[in-house]
C-alpha cells in the first residue's frame, strides 16, 4: 500500500525518497535499521519528506488526524482540484478528510436534494473515495440528519420534511425514509465505518410545523429519541461509528442556550439514553482560553463517549487564511486535547458566507497545525517541497487580517451607506487614515515580494472604497463638489473588473460552476451603486437634491456586526 502510494503520487509528479527496504504498519511512525515503521501512509510520507532534510519527524499522540473540507458554501470542489488538494493532505500527514455535504451528493430518490448545487454523482465520489484511499486518506462523509437543510428545506416539495425553514421535523416516517435514503446512498460509496450526521445548532428544533401537528415536547426529548432512531439507521447500512456536532447537549442544559457554558452538569438518565458507539465532536473554533477549553473537554469526556475535538483554520468570512486567529486558537487546542488524552482531532475548513475564501492560502494552515502536532519537529522546506511556494513569504498574505478592520466587512459594505464603515470609523474623514495606511503598506510588502495572488487585487478594490470614503465625506462636510469623486468611482470600477476577472478564473479551475453566480452577483452589484453614486451626486452638486440623508444621520454603533453579505451591504432586511 505504501509504494502503491509513492507510485501515485509520481504519478502526479511528486518524487519522495524511501531509503527503507521494508515499511511496515505500527502503532506509531518511526525507523528501526532498514525498516520504517508507520502508523499510517499520510504519516509515513510526511516521515520521509522531513527526513530527506536531515530531520527527524516527532510522533504524536493522536490516532487520527484530520480535515474537514466545505463542500456546501457553493464550491463544490471538481475533481482536478480535489486531487491537487488531497495530494497535499496527504504529504502533509492528515490520514482522515471529512467532506462537508448537506445537499451536494446524489440522492436518487430525492431529485431535488442538491438540485442546481453542483451535487456530486455517485461515481464522481467513488473515484474521489478511490483517489484518496490511493494515498492512505479516509474520506469521511459529513452530513446534515436534523439542521442545517435549508438549502434542501427550501423547495415546496420539501414540505412534508419541515418544521422550521432548516430543521427537519421529527418523529416523522417521511423525515426518517429520507434520512435512510441518505444513510444507503453514502455507504454505497464510502469504504468506511465512520459516519458524522451532524444535529449542530437545531434551535427551533420542535417549535415549527412539530408543534402545530403534535404539541409540545421538550427538546432534550426530541433531539435524544430523533439520535436514536438516526444511530439504528446508520447501524443497519453499515456506520457502526456515528458521529455528531455535541453542542445541542450543552446548549440545551445551559440557561443561556450557550454551548461554552463550563457551569453545565448533565441528568444521568439523559447520559444513558445516547447510544454508545456515538461520538461527540467538540467543536471549538474561537476559544483562546486554555481553561476554558479543558474545562469544556473534561465536562464532555463525562458523557462516557467517545470525544473528538474539531478545532479550525480559519478561512471562512475571510479573503485568505487567518493564520493569526488560527494561532491563538488551534494551537492552544492541540496542547488541551493532547493533554486530556483526545484521540482524533480534526481541523475544520468552513466556508461560511459562500467560499470567496482563496483556497490554496490554507497551505499555511494545513503545515502548522502538522507541525504544531509534530512538536515543531518539521523542517519548513516541507512545506515548500508540498506547495512549491516559500513559507516565509505566503505567510505575509495574513498582514490583511491584521489590520484593525474585518477586510471581509469592508469589502461587501456599501458605497453610499456603509453599514459597517460608519460602525468601525464614525464620519470623521481623518478617522479613516489608519485604515487607509494599513492597506498601502500591504500592497507594497506584496508588490515588494511580487506576491500576486487574488488577495492583493481585493486588498487594492478595499483600499479604493476605503479612499472613496473618506473623500466623500470631507467633501461633503466642507461643501466641495462631489462631481470631484467621479475619477476614483471610474478607478474603483476598473479595479472591480479585475477582482471579477481574477475571481472567476480561479473559480472554474477549482469548483464546478454552480455558486459562483452568488459571489459575482454579489460583486456586479456595486457597479450599479458606482452609477447610482454618480446620479445622485451630479443631482446634490445641481441643488437638485437638498440632502444626501445617508451622510447625515448620526452614525449608531452595534456591539456586534455580522460579516455576512446580506448584513452588511443591505440596510433592509429582505431575506
Amino acid at each position: 500500500m505504501f509504494e502503491k502510494a509513492l507510485k501515485v503520487l509520481q504519478e502526479h509528479g511528486v518524487v519522495i525518497k524511501n531509503p527503507f527496504e521494508k515499511v511496515i504498519f505500527g502503532n506509531q511512525t518511526e525507523e528501526k535499521g532498514d525498516t520504517l515503521i508507520i502508523k499510517n501512509i499520510p504519516d509515513g510520507l510526511l516521515y520521509l519528506l522531513n527526513k530527506d532534510q536531515g530531520k527527524q519527524k516527532t510522533t504524536n499522540s493522536f490516532k487520527h488526524v484530520s480535515t474537514m473540507i466545505d463542500l456546501s458554501r457553493n464550491a463544490v470542489m471538481n475533481f482536478k482540484f480535489f486531487q491537487e488538494t488531497i495530494i497535499k493532505h496527504a504529504l502533509f500527514g492528515y490520514d482522515e478528510v471529512w467532506l462537508y455535504m448537506e445537499d451536494t451528493f446524489e440522492v436518487p430518490a430525492e431529485p431535488m436534494f442538491g438540485y442546481l448545487r453542483g451535487k456530486y454523482q455517485k461515481e464522481e465520489l467513488i473515484r474521489m473515495v478511490e483517489f484518496a484511499s490511493s494515498l492512505g486518506i479516509t474520506l469521511i462523509p459529513c452530513v446534515q440528519t436534523l439542521g442545517h437543510m435549508a438549502q434542501f428545506l427550501r423547495w415546496y416539495s420539501s414540505t412534508k420534511y419541515r418544521d422550521t425553514f432548516d430543521v427537519l421535523k421529527v418523529d416523522s416516517d417521511a423525515t426518517y425514509q429520507l434520512i435512510e435514503n441518505i444513510i444507503k446512498t453514502l455507504k454505497e460509496v464510502f469504504k468506511t465505518d465512520k459516519i458524522h450526521v451532524g444535529m449542530d445548532e437545531t434551535f427551533g428544533l420542535g417549535f415549527g410545523r412539530y408543534y402545530k401537528e403534535k404539541g409540545y415536547k421538550p427538546q432534550p426529548e426530541l433531539f435524544i429519541n430523533h439520535l436514536k432512531k438516526v444511530n439504528d439507521i446508520c447501524l443497519k447500512h453499515g456506520f457502526n461509528n456515528v458521529y455528531i456536532w455535541s453542542d445541542m447537549f450543552f446548549r440545551m442544559y445551559s440557561v443561556n442556550e450557550y454551548y461554552y457554558d463550563t457551569s453545565i452538569s448533565f441528568e444521568k438518565t439523559f447520559v444513558e439514553q445516547i447510544p454508545e458507539n456515538v461520538g461527540l465532536v467538540y467543536w471549538d473554533y474561537y476559544n483562546e482560553d486554555k481553561k476554558i477549553v479543558t474545562k469544556m473537554l473534561e465536562n464532555h469526556l463525562k458523557l462516557k463517549r467517545k470525544v473528538i475535538f474539531a478545532s479550525g483554520t480559519w478561512i471562512w468570512t475571510k479573503l485568505t487564511y487567518d493564520k493569526t486567529k488560527t494561532d491563538k486558537t488551534a494551537l492552544m487546542h492541540i496542547k488541551a486535547a493532547a493533554e486530556n488524552k483526545i484521540e482524533e482531532i480534526c481541523f475544520t475548513q468552513w466556508q461560511d458566507d459562500g467560499s470567496y475564501c482563496d483556497y490554496p492560502s490554507i497551505d499555511v494552515g494545513l503545515f502548522d497545525m502538522s507541525n504544531a502536532i509534530a512538536k515543531n519537529s518539521l523542517d519548513i522546506s516541507v512545506f515548500k517541497t508540498v506547495t512549491g511556494k516559500n513559507y516565509q513569504e505566503e505567510i505575509l498574505y495574513d498582514k490583511i487580517n491584521q489590520i484593525n478592520a474585518i477586510p471581509i466587512n469592508l469589502l461587501w459594505d456599501d458605497i453610499l451607506f456603509g453599514i459597517y464603515k460608519n460602525q468601525r470609523f464614525g464620519t470623521k474623514p481623518e478617522a479613516y487614515n489608519e485604515v487607509i495606511l494599513g492597506y498601502q503598506n500591504y500592497l507594497k510588502v506584496l508588490e515588494k515580494n511580487k506576491l500576486e495572488a487574488v488577495i492583493y487585487d481585493f486588498a487594492k478594490l478595499i483600499l479604493i472604497k476605503l479612499q472613496f470614503r473618506q473623500n466623500l465625506l470631507a467633501n461633503y462636510q466642507n461643501n466641495k463638489p462631489l462631481k470631484e469623486l467621479f475619477p476614483l468611482l471610474d478607478e474603483l470600477a476598473t479595479q472591480l473588473s479585475r477582482v471579477i476577472k481574477r475571481f472567476k478564473e480561479n473559480w472554474l479551475n477549482r469548483y464546478k460552476i454552480n455558486g459562483l453566480e452568488v459571489i459575482e452577483s454579489r460583486l456586479y452589484v456595486f457597479y450599479g451603486r458606482i452609477e447610482d453614486a454618480k446620479y445622485l451626486f451630479e443631482k446634490y452638486d445641481k441643488k437638485e437634491i437638498k440632502e444626501l440623508n445617508f451622510l447625515t444621520e448620526k452614525s449608531l454603533k452595534e456591539p456586534y456586526l455580522s460579516p455576512k453579505f446580506t448584513d452588511t451591504f443591505y440596510t433592509t432586511k429582505v431575506f
